[in-house]
């Protein structure tokens, strides 16, 4: 990984993500050095190594594609305000982010064209005051990036290069603006990738302590780092005080709604562990923080949704007429953005009540492909009418076909698993689904923590779900279908494997140790042990085999 002194320098170069692509396109040696020198002395989105360093895995790959461009629907077009010829830090990143996963996934004609946009529109475009002194980073980025894209179609762009500030010449403040963009990157390949993002995050801070744009982006890194390993754990003195820092010292929204969550999120906390006092406090300073937010996010889209979208959960003594809530909804209104109407339909859910409106607005999240309006949609058909009348299961499994992406695909089967547990107990369907959970290509920690953290569709007051608390039922329900003898010898292959491979997920323990009780999560495996060991063999010879057949005669069961 290129750099200077930087927190991960211990870590070995790696180009062999890159070999296999030059392999592939007939690269000859020539080509291959000038790559090499590219990825290693210059800052290339090409030279960090992304992949080897956040563990990335190909199943995470539509995952990244679909936030990424959610993110940029929320970049609204700003020609008609004369703005469009200005730099924007977060649309850069992104568009970073797209260039790079074009050319993984051998998109490389893509990739080049989007770069050479890039580089042409930063030859003519402002720069604010604050990015100006961070613009030859920025060039040297986007130009860098630019010559590997064009060296790996043969196009001879080297020349680029003669404007190209070394980096060995930046100053404290271009390091620490390249360390920033490399942070807000690694942000978008968790959960290892934040974990790298908070080093460089601090590495930016440290350079330079006056930006608040780097502090920005290290707070937002340490809270995803934070709910990683301790979900519910208190925000740091260090993150509170970073945000007391922006509060005091900015004017601008975006550093006040930061600021603003940090606190209704220390207030959600103290009133979770009965600090009462505490809780009203910093509520009370959120709530102060948002009226301010909300005064100078006027005409911005972005910032009035992520306002509305984090007021939703202010306790209601806060939602005051002094927040104007109704006025951004208003505005809202007619912009046609699904994360817009996502936000609008939960403020109608949650807050509100009214389920019809909400139905409307997600329809319109779903219509635009977003896969969060579209399970929300199905939430709040199961508010208007009876679970039992509603094709719950059938909905899910047709939002299982339209979304690819592993990490979605786990929570449609999570939610269809609490069906069959909780409202229409079946254990063939139990077995099932479960296997379908665990054939998912995602590590094996993801499955684990999603069982950990479940939210029901279903509204049912059985089913207000506690942290572990569905893993738990799930566990003892699987120790109770595996020791029932009515199934048949295709079925019980089936059973006996799938129970193997649950009990490995149940064994995966998180560092740092998580805080919650793991007595009951491991309950079938310690009970088991011995049972699962003479099953292990048969199971692992049996899993391939049975993998399509158990599937077969199921597919057309599941039609409640």
């Amino acid at each position: 990984m290129s750099g200077y002194n930087n927190p991960l320098a211990d870590v070995k170069d790696t180009l062999s993500v890159y070999e296999d692509h030059w392999i592939k396109l007939g690269l000859d040696n020539n080509i291959k050095i000038q790559l090499r020198n590219i990825k290693n002395c210059f800052e290339s989105v090409f030279s960090w190594d992304i992949y080897t360093l956040s563990g990335f895995n190909q199943s995470f790959k539509f995952n990244i594609i679909d936030k990424v461009q959610e993110k940029q629907e929320m970049i609204i077009d700003m020609d008609d305000t004369g703005k469009g010829d200005e730099f924007v830090f977060y649309r850069f990143f992104l568009q970073l982010i797209t260039i790079h996963e074009d050319y993984m996934s051998e998109r490389y004609k893509e990739s080049y064209l989007n770069i050479e946009s890039i580089v042409k529109f930063m030859e003519t475009c402002k720069f604010n005051e604050s990015d100006k002194q961070y613009s030859d980073a920025y060039h040297h980025i986007a130009r860098a990036t630019n010559v590997f894209i064009a060296l790996t179609l043969k196009i001879d762009s080297e020349k680029l290069l003669n404007y190209v500030k070394p980096m060995n010449n930046f100053n404290q403040a271009e390091k620490a603006a390249v360390c920033a963009v490399k942070a807000r990157i690694f942000m978008e390949y968790p959960p290892k990738g934040n974990d790298i993002a908070l080093e460089l995050a601090d590495r930016a801070c440290t350079l330079n302590s006056v930006e608040p744009e780097w502090l920005l982006i290290w707070l937002k890194a340490k809270k995803r780092v934070r709910h990683h390993y301790e979900p519910f754990k208190m925000p740091g003195d260090d993150e509170i005080a970073k945000a007391l820092y922006l509060y005091e010292t900015q004017i601008k929204p975006k550093f006040l709604i930061h600021a603003y969550q940090l606190y209704k999120e220390a207030g959600f906390v103290n009133k979770m562990h009965n600090n009462l006092k505490l809780s009203k406090k910093y509520y009370n300073i959120s709530s102060d923080i948002a009226k301010k937010s909300i005064e100078l996010a006027k005409g911005d889209t972005k910032l009035q949704n992520s306002i509305l979208l984090h007021c939703i959960h202010f306790p209601k003594y806060l939602l005051s007429k002094d927040l104007n809530i109704e006025n951004i909804i208003t505005k809202l209104t007619n912009v046609k953005n699904s994360m817009v109407h996502l936000t609008i339909g939960r403020y109608y859910l949650n807050r509100k009540k009214d389920y019809e409106k909400a139905k409307m607005y997600f329809s319109r999240a779903k219509d635009y492909g977003n896969f969060n309006g579209s399970l929300q949609l199905i939430k709040v058909e199961c508010l208007l009418q009876s679970i039992h009348e509603f094709p719950y299961v059938v909905k899910l499994n047709e939002l299982y076909k339209d979304y690819l992406n592993p990490k979605n695909r786990l929570t449609i089967l999570i939610h269809i698993l609490i069906y069959f547990i909780y409202s229409d107990y079946n254990p063939k369907e139990i077995m099932y689904y479960l296997k379908l959970y665990i054939d998912q290509d995602i590590e094996d920690t993801i499955k684990k923590r999603l069982l950990m953290f479940v939210r029901p569709l279903i509204n049912e007051d059985k089913l207000l779900i506690k942290a572990n608390e569905f893993l738990n039922v799930l566990s003892e329900n699987v120790n109770k279908i595996v020791f029932n003898n009515n199934w048949d010898e295709e079925e019980r292959n089936m059973v006996d494997n799938t129970f193997v491979r649950f009990n490995k997920i149940l064994q995966i323990n998180f560092k740092p140790e998580n805080h919650f009780n793991n007595d009951n999560k491991t309950a079938v495996y310690k009970k088991n042990e011995s049972w699962r060991k003479q099953q292990v063999d048969k199971s692992n010879e049996s899993h391939q085999q049975n993998k399509e057949s158990w599937r077969k005669p199921q597919n057309s069961s599941s039609t409640k």
